[in-house]
């Protein structure tokens, strides 16, 4: 009687699965997601890891639970779409989380996936421009405190994923190790915008080179019988089965991007500042999208460069040939924002869940109440403008991805694109680790909430289920109470 009861509602299981259809299926597993993903694009990767990746160890059975419905990807697709986000403008968890959506449910599921994730920080990150700036720009030691065990929880997560990334993807052989190790290394020392898709092609050329090899010494025929590192598997090349748009979709859309990244770029030049503020924001934004490559931490310095204009005078002169000696930075009048308002921001951002692009939007309604301009029309030039291309892109590209990816040459050079993709992980866990023990009002007692909350976040197991995605905003907010004790101990 047990057996036939339990064989029954196995059976009632599959078939509700069966029923849920695939845009149903996406919709609730991101329904929660965009407001626990906490801790940046790296830890983002790895929230998307522990969720959608089934272990290829263990097949889904019958009676699985909700949690084994979710997983739709291996870790092979997975680490595909890590190296193809990478390669990509803009934010790499972005386009994941829309590539996710598109594997599982076509055009709508990515639309669907992508808003769900971004939404929340979206929503945080405009209210805050609009009704919090001055405040942000003069936060308590309390405030502090707090934020800097927020950003050490972060940090956390980041390693937890870099971590869990470079045993499964990194350490498969011994060129894709020493691709892992190449990448983070260069990655750490210098963060340039045409470093990262270069390190990610050389490690597919790489493992290219030496599959082609290994190929020719065996003298076989078969190009995959003789690919003794890139490990290629039908299940892999057929289980995508959704790439959204067709081909020729695909080819408008990026025509569409690069003409109006030329367009709007020349049609800025001929127009004023003052007669034409919301076009130029979009603009600047939209150029800034299309041209990052690395995530929200390489954005920075460009985004800086745009919002925060510069007069430079000089302060002193020569006594005898009367050049001038020294220079002086003040801020404009006309600044979109001020420098002040753009670091709180970023504190805001790092804390905040969802991709740090969401910094945009804050920007923009910050910019906006400074030009006395509808604070909605500023967040949507912002966001729009520096989201856009990249979600352009990925729904572009997909149908492409589709067709190649199974395509012998790409399938030897694989295993280096996903190593070197993992290795910029791993240097942007070590990079703002050291950003968030620098900021921090206590570097030592920051280090040892980073330590505590790694080991909650990577080490302690909860439940499977919902659990799974609570365990990061945990993390998070152990991190945040951890702050305010160190600061009531007087931890240095």
């Amino acid at each position: 009687m047990e057996l036939g009861a339990s064989r029954a509602r196995a059976e009632t299981n599959a078939a509700t699965r069966s029923e849920a259809s695939p845009l149903a299926v996406v919709a609730r597993a991101f329904s929660l997601i965009g407001w626990v993903a906490f801790g940046g694009p790296a830890a983002h990767v790895g929230l998307f890891s522990k969720v959608f990746v089934r272990d290829d160890a263990s097949a889904v059975n019958a009676d699985a639970d909700a949690e084994a419905s979710m997983k739709w990807l291996s870790r092979g697709t997975f680490a595909e779409f890590l190296a193809l986000g990478q390669c990509l403008p803009g934010p790499t968890s972005t386009q994941m989380s829309f590539a996710i959506g598109i594997a599982r449910a076509g055009t709508l599921g990515g639309l669907t996936s992508g808003i769900l994730f971004q939404y929340p920080g979206l929503v945080l990150m405009s209210l805050a421009g609009a009704g919090a700036a001055e405040a942000l720009t003069r936060p308590g030691v309390v405030a502090r405190a707090f934020t800097a065990g927020l950003s050490a929880g972060g940090a956390s997560l980041i390693f937890s994923a870099a971590d869990s990334l470079a045993r499964s993807q990194g350490g498969k052989t011994r060129t894709t190790r020493l691709l892992c190790a190449f990448s983070a290394a260069c990655a750490t020392y210098a963060s340039r915008a045409w470093l990262f898709p270069s390190l990610i092609a050389f490690g597919g050329v790489a493992t290219y080179v030496e599959a082609a090899r290994a190929a020719a010494a065996a003298k076989t025929t078969n190009a995959r019988d003789g690919d003794a590192t890139s490990d290629p598997r039908d299940d892999d090349a057929e289980e995508v089965t959704r790439l959204g748009l067709s081909p020729l979709a695909g080819g408008f859309m990026i025509l569409a991007w690069a003409s109006a990244l030329v367009g709007l770029g020349v049609y800025v030049s001929n127009t004023t500042y003052e007669t034409n503020k919301e076009l130029h924001w979009f603009e600047a934004f939209y150029r800034t999208g299309s041209i990052i490559f690395g995530g929200g931490q390489v954005v920075l310095p460009l985004l800086l460069n745009d919002v925060v204009q510069y007069d430079t005078t000089c302060s002193a002169r020569d006594a005898v040939t009367d050049a001038c000696a020294a220079w002086t930075k003040t801020e404009r009048a006309t600044s979109w924002v001020t420098e002040e308002q753009f670091f709180a921001g970023l504190a805001l951002a790092q804390a905040a869940p969802g991709p740090l692009f969401n910094l945009s939007a804050y920007l923009g309604a910050v910019a906006a109440r400074r030009a006395g301009v509808n604070v909605l029309v500023g967040v949507a030039c912002a966001w729009f403008g520096l989201f856009g291309p990249g979600v352009i892109l990925i729904f572009a590209v997909m149908p492409f991805w589709g067709r190649f990816r199974k395509w012998d040459v790409y399938k030897r050079a694989l295993p280096g694109l996903n190593a070197s993709a993992v290795g910029l992980v791993v240097a942007a866990a070590f990079n703002i680790a050291f950003k968030v023990r620098a900021l921090s009002p206590f570097p030592n007692a920051t280090t040892s909430i980073a330590l505590i909350c790694a080991f909650c976040a990577h080490i302690v197991k909860l439940p499977p289920g919902w659990w799974t995605l609570l365990q990061a905003p945990l993390v998070i907010v152990l991190g945040g109470l951890l702050g305010l004790f160190a600061h009531a101990t007087d931890m240095n």
